[in-house]
């Protein structure tokens, strides 16, 4: 008898968001708060954790930030020795502030956090993910490659691979190179491993094209997405990624 094909690595979109977040229980939250993940992002993660605190006021069942703590390594030059060697013992959602460019440096210095010393969170995290405001497609073999190599490295972990996001109107240029990445990301790595489709969140599913949408940002620099609407979109969407990964729904 041939064997049950494994059902599809989880993909958030926002359409996902509009249609399932509403499954995700008290239960399913629960389950999540006892997860460690190691999160490197650049400001987008900060819009990312206002969002999810500004659900948590909403509905205490959705809080994931009670245990959470962020360095910036980044301003400190990128010395991953400002986050402790323990830091999980003491949170369980570390995050930190990237070096900014070039967009490989955040992938190295995830790298060094998970095999090196002192630090070795391969050996303790649940999860990792590693945010992009915005990339090239010129990243993607980098990014696929590490992502495959980590998985082999540390099978007990979850790796969730994001597609790039994107900024306002101006930023036209950045925005195509965006969505050629996440374009890359769609074809190559969903239905394999989970994917949370940033570019989708913010664009409402290209509705507005490849920017975000006009009502989820009032920064006048057009970079980030920080009205309420597009932080807890971008909250939702990863909660439900989150929920998806680690209690998927049971096959019919």
């Amino acid at each position: 008898m041939a064997s049950e094909e494994a059902p599809a690595a989880p993909y958030v979109d926002s359409k996902a968001i509009k249609e399932r977040f509403d499954e995700i229980s008290a239960g399913d939250m629960e389950l999540l708060r006892g997860k460690k993940m190691l999160f490197a992002s650049r400001s987008f993660g900060l819009n990312l954790f206002k969002g999810l605190t500004a659900l948590s006021k909403k509905d205490s069942k959705y809080d994931l930030v009670s245990s959470y703590e962020r360095y910036n390594v980044f301003k400190e030059g990128g010395n991953l020795g400002i986050i402790p060697a323990d830091a999980f013992d003491k949170s369980n959602i570390v995050h930190f502030l990237a070096t900014y460019h070039p967009h490989t440096k955040r992938l190295e210095e995830v790298n060094a956090l998970l095999g090196e010393g002192p630090h070795g969170f391969g050996k303790s995290v649940d999860v990792v993910i590693v945010y992009f405001h915005t990339a090239t497609p010129a990243l993607f073999e980098t990014y696929k490659t590490t992502l495959e190599r980590w998985q082999s490295e540390y099978p007990n972990v979850k790796f969730i691979a994001v597609t790039s996001g994107f900024m306002g109107p101006k930023y036209a240029k950045e925005n195509d190179a965006s969505q050629a990445f996440g374009e890359l990301v769609r074809a190559q790595l969903k239905g394999k491993v989970p994917v949370y489709d940033m570019g989708a969140i913010l664009s409402d599913d290209f509705r507005v094209g490849n920017q975000f949408c006009p009502e989820y940002s009032a920064d006048p620099a057009e970079v980030h997405p920080n009205l309420p609407a597009g932080e807890e979109m971008m909250a939702k969407g990863f909660l439900l990624i989150l929920k998806e990964t680690f209690a998927p729904q049971p096959l019919p």
